[in-house]
């Protein structure tokens, strides 16, 4: 997911590591994180039980552990689901069960959950409709997608600027089948776009591109895929507000969409729509990437994190808070695994099988107890098995 604070992000991630290092909580009592999500304000975390959590911002139900209320420390979701894929939006997240079923929680406005009719808050995980069995699932701001185990996109939630692929503007309250003849292998649900890889590296999205987010060479939006120009080949995309990012089959960031924040970490900062995409500065290779709301992290081979963008509150990780034109390295040392960018903060893990978050907190975003925010990587209190 491929990726998400954007208004949404997409990062469902698979952690290796050790298990040891810097501590997981008392012997035979503590749950590692095997998967990480983050968007808005809030994270959710999978433990290597396949059990869900979730700490921070919770108004909309999107903690899905039963209730309304945000959380300071991590919270084990109200149904016992064996998860294997997980995806944050803004205000709603979504995961894979073994089944490879899908289930959302949170805000329904406009049908985002997928289950089949408009509601306000649903704090507990519902299963989607359909019964469609899915190997990957992004949630957006307003609208989810997923792919089947055939590669075919399915998309749901609000449509008003194309967002769905479908062709026009219309809501749905159930997965609907992108027309088209493509099969794809990532989908990452963002603001008001998506975008999509072929198994073949082919980049494609549709929806909003009045800042060049679709990456087509233009800033007409598209209510169909339509291919990314430059003649890349993706390993995976992700999606921001207004910003697109993907790595290409040797490593390197490219990244295209609005660049007002320095969020594409080209070097420059440009007022106008960057339509096609650019190369991150400084040519590193990266083996992971993620999209914030008006940031962007990625991680070396070697486990360093590298963040560029807007720095309010510190969600570079760098002990700044100015906006950066080109990546700069997190602080602390760590070995990172896989890291989750969101709307104002941003989470990730360690080879030691630990989270640790920085940037704002005010509403418990870091899972340490606290609502006092960080420049630097904090630790998030470990997770705990039931």
């Amino acid at each position: 997911m491929p990726c998400s604070g954007r208004i949404a992000i997409l990062a469902v991630l698979a952690a290796g590591g050790s298990g040891c290092g810097d501590g997981t909580g008392p012997s035979g009592a503590g749950a590692t994180p095997v998967l990480l999500a983050a968007a808005g304000d809030y994270t959710c975390a999978v433990d290597t039980l396949q059990q869900g959590w979730c700490w921070g911002a919770g108004l909309t139900g999107q903690l899905g552990n039963g209730d309304t209320t945000s959380r300071l420390t991590p919270q084990p979701l109200s149904v016992p689901l064996t998860l294997t894929a997980l995806s944050a939006g803004d205000f709603h997240a979504c995961g894979l069960d073994r089944d490879d079923h899908a289930w959302c929680w949170g805000t329904n406005f406009i049908g985002v959950l997928g289950i089949g009719h408009y509601s306000g808050r649903e704090p507990n995980p519902l299963p989607v409709n359909g019964g469609h069995r899915f190997k990957s699932i992004s949630a957006g701001d307003s609208h989810t997608c997923a792919l089947d185990l055939a590669g075919v996109a399915w998309c749901w939630g609000q449509g008003e600027w194309g967002q769905l692929g479908l062709g026009d503007t219309l809501p749905r309250t159930a997965p609907t089948a992108v027309p088209t003849a493509l099969r794809f292998s990532r989908i990452a649900a963002g603001g008001l776009h998506t975008c999509a890889r072929t198994a073949e590296g082919e980049a494609w999205c549709w929806g909003a591109n009045f800042l060049g987010q679709l990456g087509t060479g233009d800033t007409v939006g598209s209510l169909t895929p339509r291919a990314v120009g430059g003649g890349h080949r993706f390993d995976l995309l992700d999606t921001g507000n207004y910003h697109t990012c993907g790595l290409v089959q040797h490593g390197e960031a490219w990244c295209w969409g609005s660049d007002f924040a320095a969020e594409l970490g080209s070097g420059l900062s440009s007022p106008e729509a960057v339509v096609l995409p650019v190369p991150v500065h400084g040519g590193r290779r990266y083996v992971s990437l993620t999209v914030g709301r008006d940031h962007s992290c990625a991680i070396t081979a070697a486990g360093a994190i590298w963040c560029w963008g807007s720095s309010v509150y510190g969600k570079l990780g760098n002990e700044g808070v100015e906006p950066t034109t080109v990546p700069v390295q997190v602080s602390g040392g760590f070995r990172f695994t896989h890291v989750a960018a969101a709307g104002n903060h941003t989470c990730a893990s360690t080879t030691a099988n630990r989270i640790y978050c920085w940037g704002r907190n005010i509403l418990g975003q870091f899972g340490n107890a606290t609502r006092q925010g960080s420049l630097t990587p904090t630790p998030t209190l470990p997770l705990f098995s039931p």
